[in-house]
């Protein structure tokens, strides 16, 4: 196991990178430590002594890749979305990305994992969102938008090419995506 002499920092960062591999291959629920640990290259006592369960593991493992970024402000509704719908598409091809969406779409897991699925996911719509109230700000869309609506229109038609139609989702889409969305939150996405 070449990775022993390894300690500290890159340890830690190798044993979760593995860990998120693994549910990427096998899922939350099939998680097993002693792969993780052949994957890192490392005893399994070495994993167990920082985090004493798998739950405790995939915990760290997602919180080490959360973003922690602020959302994209190019100064135009259209320019944020794209940027923003770029960055998303090049992250889903991200094994890392890939088991979270495997976790979402398997039930999220169970106690402080799905919690912080939850917090993750909530985050991320803040985030957007912010992207759509910048847009009100500077006039490009109405006041009485319902915001909350259209992210979840816009975001929810890219999210399923990004996801389920990756090899035809070029940026040439992204745009027609925008488009074809944002004319629709100009004229009918208001609040009742």
């Amino acid at each position: 196991m070449a990775s022993k002499q390894l300690r500290g920092e890159p340890l830690v960062a190798r044993i979760l990178e593995a860990t998120l591999e693994e549910v990427a291959r096998a899922g939350y629920e099939n998680l097993s430590i002693e792969a993780v640990a052949e994957r890192a290259g490392v005893n399994k006592t070495t994993i167990y002594r920082r985090w004493p369960t798998p739950e405790a593991l995939v915990l760290a493992a997602f919180e080490s890749v959360s973003d922690k970024g602020s959302p994209p402000n190019t100064g135009s509704l259209r320019g944020d979305l794209l940027d923003y719908l770029r960055r998303y598409r090049a992250v889903c091809r991200q094994p890392v990305i890939l088991s979270l969406m495997r976790m979402l779409f398997a039930g999220g897991g169970k106690g402080k994992l799905a919690r912080l699925i939850k917090e993750m996911t909530e985050r991320s719509d803040c985030d957007a969102l912010v992207i759509f109230e910048r847009a009100v700000a500077r006039g490009e869309l109405p006041k009485d938008t319902d915001l909350p609506l259209v992210r979840d229109l816009v975001l929810g038609s890219a999210q399923n090419l990004i996801l389920f139609r990756h090899d035809t989702c070029t940026d040439e889409t992204l745009e027609r995506v925008i488009d074809v969305m944002l004319l629709g939150a100009a004229q009918g996405g208001r609040r009742k």
